[in-house]
């Protein structure tokens, strides 16, 4: 049977991959020879990152180009992400530029399932200097009445398949603070009570293997290690069924340390890796003596990352959890406020 269209479109932030988008993605398979699959999204949320959605388009669709990008992914493209708010305009021409670098070669038809559509095949019309139509499937959601926002909120299986129940189940939960807090000691020991995987601070390792001197390109390289470990480890926890991870700090750590080590701006990259969404975020209080081991800075340092932590956390919006006092009671907080499943 021949096919409508050489290349079709589909675009959205699968957050998470629902029934309503496996049939928008199986119309425009049935019509095109050909399908790019693009999703990104700014922010991301928390169980529906961009490695666990390029997993589930690439099983999903694995004849299909699947082009799943983060903010950070996008800054190596040369783009920069809008956010999920932005104009249409911004969203059009980001569009139109990925595909530019990644598909190499201009699309023929948009499918989508919401009034956008139109809009958006005319900007890339007048991109390419070509026609593009515009397919609308199932705008009144009669067939899939069901959208990505409720099942954050209540994810449910009637509306989607295991493994991405699975992956939106699976928490990420970090923790965060200056030098000489507990993080480590605390993350390890949570992840032991709960046998749940747990993502060691690639910082630490990489600044011993430079013999203590990091350069801005270094603590970039971390940040990137850092959420390919988490990434590892989140796979690793829903093959097997693990209900959380635990990290030990995020790429917010590695940012607020170039903050406070060099004078010239974050790169774009780090900025944007700092971004990454956690279900649960704990900050680990300054509240006890420094524990010098020989390769801590002085208290004032401390304070200061702990200031810029806190200020941070307030200019995102981000609802961090406290630990204070001593270890033992940090780790019965931690018991008390982390669920085992």
């Amino acid at each position: 049977m021949s096919k409508h269209y050489r290349t079709g479109l589909v675009v959205g932030k699968f957050s998470p991959l629902h029934s309503g988008h496996r049939y928008l993605i199986d119309t425009a398979t049935a019509a095109c020879e050909q399908v790019l699959i693009l999703s990104y999204s700014r922010p991301e949320f928390a169980g529906c990152t961009s490695a666990v959605r390029q997993q589930w388009l690439n099983d999903g669709w694995p004849q299909h180009q699947c082009v799943v990008v983060d903010a950070a992914q996008a800054c190596r493209l040369g783009l920069a992400m809008p956010d999920n708010n932005a104009s249409d305009l911004q969203q059009r021409q980001f569009c139109a530029e990925l595909i530019d670098r990644t598909l190499g070669q201009p699309i023929d038809a948009v499918f989508s399932s919401e009034d956008y559509g139109q809009g958006f095949a005319d900007h890339l019309a007048q991109h390419w200097q070509r026609p593009v139509v515009s397919v609308l499937v199932d705008r009144d959601r009669i067939r899939h009445p069901i959208s990505g926002t409720a099942l954050r909120a209540a994810p449910s299986a009637d509306w989607q398949s295991t493994d991405v129940l699975a992956a939106q189940r699976c928490r990420r939960i970090a923790l965060i603070g200056a030098e000489s807090t507990g993080k480590t000691s605390l993350s390890q020991w949570l992840a032991e009570q709960r046998g749940w995987p747990w993502v060691a601070e690639f910082g630490r390792q990489h600044w011993e293997d430079c013999g203590g001197v990091l350069s801005s390109g270094d603590l970039l390289t971390i940040a990137r290690t850092q959420v390919d470990l988490e990434n590892e480890a989140v796979a690793l926890a829903i093959r097997e069924g693990h209900s959380a991870v635990i990290c030990d700090t995020t790429p917010l750590t590695t940012l607020i340390y170039h903050q406070l080590m060099f004078p010239e701006p974050p790169p774009p990259e780090l900025i944007a890796l700092a971004e990454r969404p956690y279900h649960q975020l704990w900050l680990c209080a300054a509240d006890f003596p420094l524990v010098q081991d020989g390769t801590r800075s002085p208290e004032a340092f401390r304070q200061e990352q702990q200031a810029l932590y806190e200020s941070e956390l307030t200019n995102r919006q981000l609802c961090a959890l406290t630990l204070h006092g001593s270890f033992e009671q940090r780790r019965a907080h931690l018991l008390r406020n982390v669920p085992a499943a």
